[in-house]
């Protein structure tokens, strides 16, 4: 069942388990031809800003990026970006080709990257600071302050009949993301890059993980499955 509400688009009617577990990284789905009205955008952003961060401090910025050809400008380096991404595999290939479903990763990450440029808008969130020098408490503390927003802002797309994908592949040409957009590379972080548009279809399903015996371990690490015997 849906609910209308007064803007005019249309909220899902998700338990909050369902929202947390139907909420993907959507790529082949997401409508190319469908614009989305910055308020939208904006009541997305407000709920995604009551997600914890330390101290409280808001250490961070976010920029939407509507406007077609930046689209178009930032789309193309992320493009380039992803083929110096798979150049740095070398001969051993990508980690992750024997992952079950890596045929379909694949699929929608080369679709995701042929269309990037047809996205309604842009995501880019930063933080103040940078982190590659830093001990691990500060790194933690400066992404564990953004990284639970950024999922507050999908899950919040996720309810209104939206999706996004997260994706990091633009960060291996971080500058020049930087200089298209006009930010000061030296005091602030690029988090991720993530399309907005509204779905094709609301019918997301859970996704395979992992059992929850083989990962979560009790006053210690999980326990190695046993070998099998010759």
């Amino acid at each position: 069942m849906t609910h209308d509400v007064p803007d005019g688009y249309t909220r899902l009617d998700l338990s909050a388990d369902d929202l947390l577990t139907t909420t993907r990284t959507v790529r082949k789905r997401l409508d190319f031809d469908r614009g989305v009205e910055r308020s939208l955008i904006t009541e997305c952003l407000e709920i995604a800003f009551q997600a914890p961060n330390g101290g409280n401090m808001n250490n961070w910025r976010w920029i939407v990026i509507d406007d077609p050809e930046l689209i178009g400008k930032v789309a193309d380096v992320y493009r380039a970006a992803a083929l110096d991404f798979e150049a740095s595999f070398g001969e051993a290939g990508y980690p992750g080709a024997n992952v079950e479903g890596a045929d379909r990763i694949e699929s929608s990450t080369d679709h995701l990257r042929a269309n990037l440029h047809r996205v309604p808008a842009l995501l880019l969130p930063l933080f103040a600071g940078r982190t590659e020098a830093a001990p691990n408490f500060l790194q933690a503390t400066q992404w564990g302050s953004i990284l639970p927003s950024v999922w507050s802002f999908m899950l919040a797309l996720r309810d209104r009949g939206l999706g996004s994908a997260w994706t990091t592949a633009h960060l291996w040409r971080e500058q020049e993301v930087a200089d298209l957009l006009g930010i000061r590379a030296d005091r602030y972080t690029q988090v991720g890059l993530f399309p907005i548009a509204y779905t094709i279809g609301t019918d997301f399903k859970k996704a395979q993980r992992r059992p929850a015996e083989a990962v979560i371990g009790f006053n210690g690490l999980p326990a190695r499955p046993a070998k099998p015997k010759d």
